[in-house]
């Protein structure tokens, strides 16, 4: 159960559109390892590439008005049990990994699609919240002799400038969550189900979420670190080779590692082309082209041929289906249902229909890298799950997850890419997620508020622009403090 949170904005009327422990066993083996290090000062690390962001500054403890519960439409997860208040996670120095040239076998085919996908490490300004700043009737009431119409306010007009920022320009299909101190708080959907028809949307609707599925993926093999099934820094390659039936594995590949995976330090290309270009007919097709060609160590190069052969690795020291253990160890704990991996065409119900082009099947390559569908919801609730501030079941323990945070080549609070996780430093962190019309994103903006958004259709392009539209409604809303 999830704790009743102190202090909550009443939320009025959406607007028309809007729906709406495991055991530490292994931990030793996380102890010490590459790019552990105390909290405080870090040395930076060399920053990668990226487009000029502003650096956020910290933002100021939220202020909740004491014994209110939102009333609106949205859809909630129940509360946990719980008499604490969320904490503000500590706000360490900033720095990045360092980023080498790609690996072998790198390939170009749709590359433009799969390069939407490379993490951005920088992030936006963090405006702090109050969100006892909005009003409670949810509308700016007018005098009598007023002509202008209500202004939306609070909630009701934090979705009507996600409907207006995003529901434009080709999208067909919006959703979005917000949850405090593990509590969703609110959500809401836009546009249909499926492009061109008037089916309504609803908070429950599943989106692709891309790459998303490299944090579901890293959760679920780190807790089979943590149970001492595997070590962290334990070659696994072989034993994948042998599970997909490989005979020929190339010698660098008996030398992969959860770590190296995980971390995408395995010195695989991009493999654009198997996984965007009919190069490969399954994940386990492709997971078996990259044991047979490459890997084994290098500097980090952001790969979706890592959180295949991740996917795969879960199967070959379970000897079960990676969805199966997915939701044995994490979303049916949380009390997910619905999420899978479905092909590229077909969705089924409930699954918003993302338009592809004709013959495509890169929901099919993808696996463990970038394959499942989820809400909002659901997402916020996983990341729920991993905050240590939040009540109920966590599913890694504090040193787990302190290894899953920390940058490749880097220290605690830097950031970079740490174990299927975009770190942003100062205590954000999250994932994006873009294949052929999708655009998913999520963060834990480390003052105790976690947001997801997903969006059917082309825009934005630049995906990690979600951000800026969640912070521009949250400043519409009156929820920015000061």
């Amino acid at each position: 159960m999830r704790r009743e949170l102190l202090g909550l904005l009443a939320v009025a009327s959406v607007v028309a559109t809007a729906c709406s422990a495991p055991t530490s066993r292994g931990s030793e083996q996380l102890a010490g390892g590459e790019g552990a290090a105390g909290f405080g000062e870090a040395e930076p690390a060399p920053v990668p590439a990226q487009p000029a962001r502003v650096e956020a500054a910290p933002p100021s403890s939220l202020t909740l008005e004491q014994n209110l519960r939102p009333t609106s439409t949205s859809t909630t997860v129940a509360p946990r049990e719980s008499t604490t208040t969320a904490a503000t996670v500590a706000r360490p120095a900033i720095s990045s990994p360092p980023t080498t040239g790609v690996g072998p076998l790198e390939e170009t085919e749709n590359g433009a699609e799969s390069s939407a996908d490379e993490p951005v490490f920088e992030a936006d300004p963090l405006p702090p919240l109050d969100l006892s700043a909005g009003r409670r009737t949810g509308r700016r009431p007018t005098a009598p002799d007023e002509q202008e119409p209500d202004v939306p306010t609070g909630w009701a007009a934090f979705d009507q400038s996600i409907h207006d920022q995003l529901l434009r320009n080709g999208n067909t299909a919006v959703s979005v969550a917000v949850s405090i101190g593990g509590d969703v708080v609110h959500s809401a959907s836009f546009g249909t189900r499926v492009p061109g028809t008037l089916t309504a949307m609803t908070t429950a609707d599943r989106f692709r979420i891309a790459s998303i599925s490299k944090t579901i993926t890293a959760i679920t093999l780190l807790q089979l670190v943590q149970e001492g099934v595997v070590g962290l820094d334990e070659p696994i390659g072989a034993q994948i080779a042998a599970h997909l039936g490989v005979t020929n594995a190339s010698a660098g590949s008996s030398r992969l590692t959860v770590r190296s995976l995980l971390t995408h330090t395995t010195g695989y290309g991009k493999y654009y082309g198997t996984f965007f270009g009919k190069g490969a007919q399954s994940c386990h097709h492709a997971g078996a082209m990259g044991v047979s060609q490459g890997g084994g160590g290098g500097g980090y190069t952001y790969s979706n041929m890592n959180y295949c052969l991740a996917g795969l690795a879960i199967e070959t020291l379970t000897g079960r289906t990676y969805e199966e253990v997915v939701y044995e160890k994490l979303l049916t704990p949380l009390g997910l249902s619905g999420l899978r991996l479905p092909p590229t065409f077909d969705p089924g119900p409930g699954e918003v229909q993302h338009v592809s082009t004709p013959g495509r099947n890169y929901m099919e390559t993808l696996g463990g890298a970038g394959s499942w569908i989820a809400s909002p919801i659901d997402l916020v609730t996983i990341f729920d799950a991993l905050d240590p501030a939040t009540p109920g079941w966590a599913p890694l323990t504090d040193a787990t997850l302190r290894q899953m945070l920390t940058p490749t080549h880097g220290q605690y609070g830097q950031r970079g890419y740490g174990m299927g996780m975009i770190l942003y430093g100062g205590g954000r962190y999250g994932h994006t997620g873009t294949i052929e019309n999708t655009h998913a994103m999520v963060q834990n903006r480390g003052d105790g508020v976690i947001w997801s958004v997903t969006v059917a259709g082309p825009y934005p392009d630049d995906t990690p622009r979600l951000e800026s539209v969640i912070n521009r409604a949250f400043e519409e809303a009156g929820f920015v403090a000061g």
